[in-house]
């Protein structure tokens, strides 16, 4: 009994004392925010028809619904067009500077601005919006800069100060990461289980069917690669095995199992990108797989990219040292 009490204690302290998935995080706001960076840039030319007030989603029936279910949107304190613009490039602006720097307080002004643009006009999402909405709200009790920002040094000396002390903030980033690794490993598995109950999945051949749909048919190639029976096949069944595999990539102890699910079901989502079109989708999708790898995986993996480097760097030094010994030479004979 003493031991259990002992091994629950020790497992408390190092949720509340030690940081995790702080690399996975970084790189969850990034992508998540080039996702919604990307949202709001393509759709300027068409804004006012989306979610202006003369939009076709009448500007009336949103704000019955809003009051009606209680819904928030910055968009429904006013039908004046200033202000509409207003909100627009100031949520613009807020989803591009929370991608850059990441701080707390651009966490939860991005949320409020993305649900904001979304309860405007919920028609206008490619997918996933549902889970992006979930993960922006947790992402607010999580530290997402402390990498790839220019407040990460900050941060980390701060998180460092705080380690081996039991600190809530502590506590409230690690369970933010541990639920959204949940969300996401409940997303692949019934998506997964969804497809094997479709005759066309079973079969394989319904990435074939998906591909001559003509509204998410963005490149001419996707359709002509499906046409293959053997590579739609694989590429059906793939999708199937990567999706199921997510659960045991997100508890295994071994790195390189981990590594080859998330790169497996990145690589899925970047064929979706470049033949679908869904670009934000796939952005959004593959900003919550980056959270599954965890900060020793990336650690070793950023360890063997340096040590590439190094060598492709003495092989250069190497050659370009051979290559003056010849000149050295000449000029020691003239």
């Amino acid at each position: 009994m003493d031991r259990l009490k002992n091994s629950a204690a020790n497992a408390l302290r190092g949720v509340s004392s030690h940081p995790k998935y702080l690399v996975g995080l970084s790189l969850c706001r990034i992508l998540l925010g080039l996702s919604t960076t990307l949202y709001y840039v393509s759709n300027i030319p068409y804004r006012e028809f989306l979610w202006g007030p003369d939009s076709y989603s009448g500007y009336a029936a949103f704000k019955t619904l809003t009051e009606d279910n209680h819904i928030f949107s910055l968009y429904a304190l006013s039908d004046s067009s200033t202000w509409f613009n207003l909100v627009y490039f100031v949520g613009l602006t807020v989803s591009l500077a929370w991608t850059v720097l990441g701080a707390r307080s651009l966490t939860v002004l991005h949320a409020v601005f993305m649900t904001s643009v979304y309860h405007r006009n919920y028609t206008m999402w490619e997918g996933g919006d549902a889970l992006t909405g979930i993960v922006l709200i947790l992402l607010m009790g999580a530290t997402v800069n402390a990498h790839f920002s220019p407040l990460a040094g900050r941060v980390r000396a701060r998180l460092e100060r705080r380690v081996d002390r039991p600190h809530l903030r502590t506590s409230l980033h690690n369970t933010v990461a541990v639920l959204i690794v949940f969300q996401a490993c409940v997303v692949y598995t019934v998506s997964a289980l969804w497809k094997v109950a479709a005759p066309q999945w079973q079969e394989g051949t319904a990435l074939y069917y998906i591909s001559h749909v003509w509204q998410y048919t963005y490149s001419s190639a996707f359709p002509e690669l499906m046409d293959s029976l053997v590579l739609t096949a694989v590429v059906t069944y793939f999708t199937i095995a990567v999706q199921l595999l997510a659960v045991p990539a997100a508890l295994t102890s071994r790195r390189w199992f981990r590594e080859a699910v998330v790169l497996g079901i990145a690589g899925m989502h970047l064929g979706i990108m470049a033949g679908m079109g869904l670009m934000t989708f796939g952005f959004a999708m593959m900003a919550i797989d980056a959270v599954i790898v965890r900060d020793a995986d990336y650690q070793a993996l950023f360890l063997r990219v340096r040590l590439l480097r190094e060598r492709l760097a003495a092989r250069r030094g190497d050659r370009t040292a051979a290559s003056e010994e010849p000149a050295a030479e000449e000029l020691s004979a003239a």
